[in-house]
């Protein structure tokens, strides 16, 4: 920049008069040396150099002072190193630099074109290596600094401002810590760029400070219009996990949001992008507060489940944090399968052992789409008839290429696959050839093995443990216990079979089978004796097996089957 100044000059013209020669020459004081002053203005144009960097009045006013870069405009190949210091530091409402990087090219797949850094303030020196955040370009990098005001604590103002050339091409963006990731001291190991190419997920890996209040740590994936949120538990003040890029191929924007205790919110704490290069839907998949507070890990299914799924079997996996109050007490998780073409409802329970579940569900009523619980018992049972539980995660699925088997496959209650339970089934059925002679072998074997349980029907007992197994090595047991037995044999042998909820003049449950194409009943609780005084008696009858359907009715009112 080239300024004009007046300056003013003042020149001395000594006007010499020179007397003429003679032989005797008199010098005359008084006229031989008449001197003249004479001011003069003239322009005199004085240049200073374009090239160094101008602070603001309020940098001067703070004694903000950049070591480096020195000149306004400079050339780089994707970094730049900036050095400075502020005299008078102590008297900011703030101890963070705020530097906006800005791009003169839009970026058009990214949701916002700035970058942006907060650097820390130490004894009054500042310091950080930038990156051009998009490659080759102009870009035009703004130096802001907290007011010195108490009032406008949060407010910044513009110190200096420079353009940087980036020369190379190739785009290094780094993940962005916000104001507050950085005030809250968030730190991430992965990624370790901004943007970056991925398929279907990212892996994720970060710590919080020792005096992070929240258990968990919120990731915010979105595209375009849409957004879905995952939820990564925070142990021993780390979090790492797969993030799933739900929207299919392109750039996916996904913001991590820490735990504010004071109000109780998530902010925003870290961003960065991710391009999907599959196409690969991926299911819904929400998680609750009891997934957190109980310190429960899903190791399957994971948020990196896809969508459609053509498997029978649905495996589920985890563990629960033993430190946390009340980890002794989930016994079982309970998986809930909502087949929600037909509105209908199954169920299974995976045992816990040492703090560790493994087990499977099954997507027993064929192709269509699925609602998929998974529960833990509630911390507190207020009705020992009843079992309470809660939901600690939910996954949806569309489920395709399975077939129907809803009365064949294994279910809460009734483990029709495990080995105990098929040798017992072909134990009973060894030499009958025929379906409806297994089906009365079986209801003879459940009537005549199961003792009724008459302390438990009067007290109203329920265990959710309850099951064909325990009831076939314990040998006593309740309507439930003798229709878990006898379903679960009957579908061990091949046979369709389920158990059916009603009513005999208070809750009961019986079982009805196909045989020969046909359904039948039986109610091997009704054929295996009578209770009189208190005590259980046995005394086998068969009245109550394949009993006719009017006879059935005068006592029984079904109310629906449990699958």
């Amino acid at each position: 920049m080239i300024r004009m100044h007046k300056v003013r000059i003042v020149f001395i013209i000594i006007a010499v008069i020179l007397i003429g020669c003679k032989n005797n020459t008199d010098l005359d004081s008084s006229s031989d040396n008449d001197t003249e002053e004479k001011d003069m203005e003239v322009s005199v144009e004085v240049e200073e150099d374009e090239s160094e960097i101008q602070l603001s009045s309020y940098a001067e006013e703070i004694g903000f002072s950049l070591i480096t870069p020195t000149k306004s405009e400079l050339n780089a190949q994707t970094t730049v190193d900036i050095q400075g210091e502020i005299e008078k530091s102590p008297e900011l409402t703030g101890d963070l630099i705020w530097i906006v990087i800005t791009p003169n090219h839009q970026v058009d797949e990214l949701v916002q074109d700035d970058f942006n850094y907060y650097i820390p303030i130490n004894e009054g020196k500042f310091s950080k290596e930038l990156v051009m955040h998009h490659g080759e370009g102009e870009y035009e990098v703004s130096v802001r600094v907290p007011s010195n005001k108490s009032e406008e604590e949060g407010n910044f103002y513009e110190a200096t401002n420079f353009v940087v050339i980036n020369e190379d091409p190739t785009i290094q963006r780094e993940v962005e810590i916000t104001q507050y990731g950085v005030e809250n001291k968030i730190e991430l190991s992965n990624p370790l760029l901004g943007l970056q190419d991925a398929s279907g997920s990212v892996n994720v890996e970060g710590t919080v400070p020792d005096g992070y209040l929240g258990d968990m740590v919120l990731f915010q994936v979105e595209k375009e219009n849409e957004s879905k949120q995952v939820i990564l538990p925070v142990k021993n003040h780390t979090f790492s996990g797969d993030v799933p890029l739900y929207f299919g191929e392109g750039v996916h924007y996904i913001r991590i949001q820490l735990f504010n205790g004071e109000d109780e919110l998530y902010y925003d704490s870290a961003t960065f992008y991710a391009d999907n290069q599959t196409a690969t839907a991926f299911a819904e998949m929400e998680t609750y507060k009891t997934y957190t507070e109980h310190g429960i890990t899903l190791y399957e299914p994971t948020w990196k489940a896809e969508s459609e799924w053509n498997q029978v079997e649905y495996p589920i996996a985890g563990e629960i944090d033993p430190t946390l109050p009340g980890a002794d007490k989930i016994s079982h998780v309970i998986v809930t399968m909502n087949y929600k073409d037909e509105n209908l409802e199954s169920g299974y329970l995976i045992p816990v052992e040492n703090y560790k579940f493994e087990g499977n569900a099954y997507f027993r009523f064929g192709p269509g789409q699925y609602e998929v619980m998974v529960n833990i018992p509630s911390m507190e049972q207020h009705d020992q008839s009843m079992f309470y539980f809660q939901a600690i995660a939910k996954v949806v699925h569309h489920v395709s290429n399975v077939s129907d088997q809803r009365d064949l496959l294994p279910s809460r209650g009734i483990e029709s696959n495990h080995p105990t339970i098929i040798q017992q089934a072909e134990s009973i059925t060894s030499g009958i050839n025929n379906e409806r002679d297994k089906a009365k072998a079986i209801f003879e074997f459940v009537a005549k093995h199961v003792a009724y349980d008459v302390e438990k029907a009067e007290n109203d007992i329920f265990n959710i443990g309850d099951s064909a197994l325990t009831v076939l090595e314990s040998g006593i047991g309740i309507c439930q216990d003798y229709a878990f037995l006898a379903t679960a044999l009957l579908r061990a042998t091949g046979m369709e079979a389920h158990y059916v909820e009603g009513y005999a003049g208070e809750r009961h449950a019986w079982v009805e089978v196909k045989v020969d194409r046909d359904w039948i009943e039986m109610d091997p609780t009704w054929g295996a004796g009578y209770v009189q005084d208190g005590q259980f008696h046995f005394n086998y009858n068969e009245d109550y097996f394949d009993p006719d359907p009017a006879f059935l009715a005068e006592t029984h009112t079904r109310d629906g089957i449990m699958y």
